[in-house]
Formats: structure tokens, C-alpha cells, sequence
């Protein structure tokens, strides 16, 4: 035996059921408003099941967006700071490299320079003994001079290691060194706190 449901749009939402195999036998059943509730309260549940399972799967995929975004933007800040950083640090170095070959522009259009540099350290070892001063061969003949000038007693060595401009003053008590590169490399040390 088989059975067709034909449902029809009429306002009565009634349904005819008719059994193939009975000649002439028909029947209506009048569906109730239980099952159509049931139906619809069925679908509202699973609507809303849906809807919340969505909505949590959406301020899941939202909460891991804004920690990657999070990680990102700390990643940059790290990125940011170490950039700024070396560039300090070059920009340091090369200011230094420029101080160095000023002075050493200087001291070789200046002849008097040197020698001036030397008074003023010696001034800083006065009273000690045995103070001796070493100079480069470029600056030997100016900075004799001026020695000879206040101060006969003190010697004056050429020293072949030295670099225009540089000096060194050694005393019983002390060495002061009058190099240019000891004076930059002592001004880096102290703007990167070595």
C-alpha cells in the first residue's frame, strides 16, 4: 500500500491522503497546530543554536585578529627601537669620524696648534718630575720651540709612532696622552657610557 501527501497553499492547510491500493477510499487528516509549532520551534531553536555558535566562532577568529595585530604592532615597536638604536650608534660614530678628521685638518693648517695643546697639558703636570714630551717628526721643530721658550728644562723626543697633532707627556707620576684618536675614542666611550 502507498500513500501521497499533497500539501495545497488553500487557507485551510488541510491535506488529502489517498491509498493507491483501496478503490474509492479516501480519507482527510486535519494536521494540528501542535506539529506545526513544534516544526517552527524546532527551526527557531536550531536558528539560534547556529546563530550562537557563529557568533562565538566569529569573536574567536576577532580575539586571535587582534592578538596577531597586537604581536605585530609589538614586533614593529621592537624593530623600531633597534633601528633607532644602531642609527643612533652610526650616527655617533660617523659625527666622530668627522671631529677626527677636522682636527687633524686643523692641526696640519695650524702649526701653532699643537704646540699650544702641549703648554696647556704641561701646565696640568706642573711640579711633577721627570716630565718628558714625545711628538710627531711633523710637529717637532714647532713644539721645541715654544717649549724652549717657557720652559728650557723639559725634553722634547720625536717619536716616529705618532701621527701629526698627537703628544704624549710622560711624568714620574703620570702619562698624559695627547693623541687625537685617544681624545675621540675617549668621547665615544663616554657618549656610549663603555
Amino acid at each position: 500500500m502507498s500513500s501521497r501527501i499533497i500539501r495545497s497553499s488553500e487557507a485551510s492547510n488541510k491535506a488529502r491522503v489517498s491509498s493507491g491500493g483501496m478503490s474509492g477510499s479516501t480519507g482527510e487528516i486535519v494536521p494540528t497546530d501542535h506539529a506545526m509549532t513544534v516544526e517552527k520551534q524546532a527551526f527557531e531553536q536550531g536558528y539560534k543554536e547556529g546563530e550562537r555558535i557563529g557568533k562565538q566562532m566569529g569573536e574567536r577568529m576577532v580575539e586571535n585578529t587582534i592578538k596577531r595585530y597586537e604581536r605585530s604592532l609589538q614586533q614593529l615597536a621592537n624593530v623600531h627601537r633597534t633601528l633607532t638604536d644602531a642609527m643612533e650608534v652610526a650616527t655617533v660614530r660617523l659625527s666622530l669620524e668627522i671631529a677626527r678628521k677636522i682636527i687633524q685638518r686643523e692641526t696640519s693648517i695650524d702649526v701653532d696648534l699643537v704646540a699650544a695643546m702641549v703648554s696647556v697639558a704641561l701646565k696640568r703636570v706642573n711640579g711633577h718630575h721627570g716630565i718628558v714630551v714625545r711628538v710627531s717628526s711633523h710637529d717637532y721643530n714647532r713644539v721645541c720651540e715654544t717649549i724652549r721658550n717657557t720652559n728650557a728644562s723639559i725634553p722634547v723626543k720625536e717619536d716616529s709612532g705618532l701621527e701629526r697633532g698627537d703628544f704624549i707627556i710622560d711624568t714620574i707620576q703620570t702619562h698624559l696622552d695627547g693623541r687625537i684618536s685617544s681624545q675621540i675614542d675617549a668621547v665615544g666611550r663616554a657618549l656610549f657610557d663603555e
